[in-house]
């Protein structure tokens, strides 16, 4: 738990029992507020601090469930933000989730996994006339690094499609099959991630309170939406990849087919001819010619050498 008041924008100790909170909060005038922020609370931490800022029972309720759609509620006196935070690695995508409650002097964040949202609060805390705007510049600096994410994973996953992209297109044989569908899964679930957080953030940039904090917010709308880009031409490319990788298995195949049905027409000659004098007949010609044997071979070899041209100037061979 990292507990801190900001006064005038500057950060100040307080005390982090819950049970003394709701003094802290009293004592706040203006802009300043209480930035609380958590990490898999249970459930009776979660109760003691819901009822020391007064947060709705729905709200508490919310910040347990690591499993929320990514979306903003209104309650009577603060505002519930749910989103998510990404990380990729390996071809996956692993997403945490953060719940934020913006009250008129406090900000409380209760992470679920994923990465340690102190870093944003560094940041922040070193441009303390942005804090001075009260606890929505907090929200902005959570909401800022986590959607900075989102185009790290998105030109992460780019390096991959492309190398995707090169396998597909290389004269070896791949497998690739298996890594794209992977690829589009977890582009899929990315999109899952990022896609409903747009509408939420364009809301903040229309009316968040003070207005100087609003084109920080269009900011994080221009990000967001350039990952949101980003993904549905990673899946385009993806879908073209995999179309392209299907019609080479195809056109492989089909040479394949064209190479075995070549090789057993060249072992049709000599099986035919070798079946026809394996029929054990008295009467058959060339039986007592002294020069039958390697005749016969030098038929069968002349044969098999003239389709074998003729197979390898149309490309069968």
């Amino acid at each position: 738990m990292d507990c801190a008041v900001y006064l005038d924008g500057v950060r100040e100790e307080t005390d982090r029992d819950p049970e003394t909170l709701d003094d802290t909060l009293a004592d706040l005038s203006g802009q300043d507020f209480l930035w609380i922020g958590v990490s898999d609370p249970t459930h009776e931490e979660m109760e003691r601090l819901g009822g020391a800022l007064g947060l709705h029972p729905l709200a508490i309720e919310d910040t347990l469930s690591p499993h929320q759609r990514p979306r903003v509620d209104r309650f009577s006196d603060h505002l519930f933000l749910s989103l998510r935070i990404v990380s990729y690695s390996d071809d996956d995508i692993t997403t945490s989730e953060v719940n934020i409650c913006l009250g008129h002097h406090y900000v409380l964040t209760v992470r679920h996994g994923g990465p340690q949202l102190s870093v944003a609060r560094r940041r922040a805390e070193l441009v303390p006339d942005r804090l001075r705007q009260g606890p929505i510049a907090a929200v902005h600096a959570v909401v800022d690094a986590i959607v900075d994410r989102y185009e790290d994973v998105a030109a992460e996953l780019v390096t991959d499609v492309e190398e995707v992209e090169s396998s597909v297109f290389s004269a070896d044989r791949t497998r690739d099959s298996a890594r794209i569908y992977r690829l589009k899964r977890e582009t899929l679930e990315f999109r899952h991630a990022v896609a409903p957080l747009r509408d939420p953030i364009l809301r903040f940039a229309q009316v968040a309170d003070p207005e100087d904090l609003r084109p920080y917010f269009r900011d994080i709308g221009d990000h967001l939406q350039r990952a949101l880009d980003a993904i549905d031409s990673i899946d385009s490319l993806l879908s073209n990849a995999l179309n392209a990788h299907l019609a080479q298995l195809s056109v492989q195949q089909n040479e394949d087919m064209r190479k075995l049905t070549a090789g057993a027409t060249l072992f049709a000659i000599p099986t035919a001819v070798a079946g026809i004098y394996g029929m054990n007949f008295e009467h058959m010609p060339e039986l007592t010619w002294t020069y039958g044997y390697p005749a016969c071979l030098a038929a069968m070899g002349g044969a098999c050498l003239y389709v074998y041209r003729r197979f390898k100037k149309s490309g069968w061979l």
